[in-house]
């Protein structure tokens, strides 16, 4: 629902939010006799700090925070002058969604580079040069205007 405003002056500005209640799982492998030894193992990496390493031998196959069901959102709005900078978890949502589209440049950047048998050798300040279609470029320069305040 779009706001209008019969008058000249410019609309109030608000910051709306809601909260739900989340709840983090994360899910590693663990090569243990009997599940009361793999739990123990799993207890004695969460107080080393060690349990999120992803490791082969304990590899990290699950790590998400998942809502709460049953939950009614209810949402608060507060006046304000101006709204505030942006949050750093913002700037890490953004982030973490640019992450597979930088991704996929790295590796259409790799699929054009000399192999690394031909460079091995070559000085490091060495110039290369590899084109890319007027389409990649566009994405390029929106994907790093999207990162430009990260």
């Amino acid at each position: 629902m779009p706001d209008t405003h019969h008058t000249q002056e410019p609309l109030p500005a608000f910051m709306v939010g809601y909260s739900l209640d989340l709840t983090h799982r994360i899910v590693v492998g663990i090569r243990a006799a009997n599940t009361g030894a793999a739990r123990a193992i799993a207890h004695a990496a969460f107080d080393a700090g060690t349990l999120w390493d992803d490791t082969p031998d304990r590899p990290l196959l699950y790590d998400n925070d998942e809502e709460i069901d049953g939950q009614t959102v209810q949402f608060d709005a507060t006046p304000v002058a101006t709204w505030p900078p942006a949050h750093e978890s913002v700037l890490a949502a953004k982030l973490r969604n640019a992450a597979p589209r930088l991704l996929a440049l790295a590796r259409l950047i790799e699929s054009r580079l000399p192999l690394a048998t031909m460079t091995g050798s070559w000085h490091p300040e060495a110039l290369l040069t590899m084109t890319l279609t007027v389409g990649q470029a566009r994405d390029l320069r929106a994907l790093l205007e999207t990162l430009r305040a990260c």
